[in-house]
């Protein structure tokens, strides 16, 4: 299965025109949008012919005028062609549970989370979420300037921020393999 994800998008056009032409070149099973969408007009999305989750980013304001292009999961656990994904903001559910997948906007801590001036602005929570429950991954974004992904235990931390010229990120879940699209 394919998963086509991304971040930090703060509205910018071009990015999701570029992001969208990936889609429909690749054809992907799912997409995951790891927040800080910006503004953006609804119908860039009209073109995509798969499910679209994605949660909140720090610079998000409403959002709800995508519900019908986007089901946000910001706090919710849903489950997607058996892959248990958990989205996080500033809720989580109460009975976790086993999940494959963590979205989230902001990355674990010491994890792809290293701002320009050197420091780690990841979260502490999130990590030690990872480090129990061990989810196959974790799509992040927020930190521009580390994008790319790692391993936390058997977990893969993807920082799909798109950064200034970034198109996609795309993860085959079958073989584990990761590429990032134009970065």
């Amino acid at each position: 299965m394919l998963i086509q994800c991304a971040a930090d998008f703060h509205g910018r056009k071009e990015r999701y025109e570029k992001f969208v032409m990936a889609a429909k070149e690749i054809k992907p099973d799912l997409i995951i949008i790891a927040g800080d969408f910006g503004h953006v007009e609804s119908n860039i999305f009209n073109e995509i012919d798969a499910k679209i989750y994605g949660v909140h980013g720090n610079m998000d304001g409403d959002l709800s005028y995508l519900k019908d292009k986007i089901e946000f999961i910001d706090g919710k656990k849903v489950v997607y062609k058996d892959i248990t994904i958990l989205g996080t903001g500033s809720s989580y559910p109460e009975d976790i549970g086993k999940i494959d997948i963590i979205v989230s906007h902001v990355p674990p801590y010491k994890t792809k989370d290293k701002a320009f001036f050197g420091m780690h602005i990841g979260s502490k929570w999130l990590r030690s979420l990872v480090e129990e429950k061990q989810p196959r991954y974790v799509i992040c974004g927020h930190v521009h300037e580390d994008e790319g992904y790692m391993k936390l235990g058997n977990s893969y931390i993807v920082n799909c921020s798109l950064g200034k010229k970034g198109e996609a990120v795309i993860i085959d879940f079958d073989t584990e393999e990761i590429d990032f699209i134009g970065f």
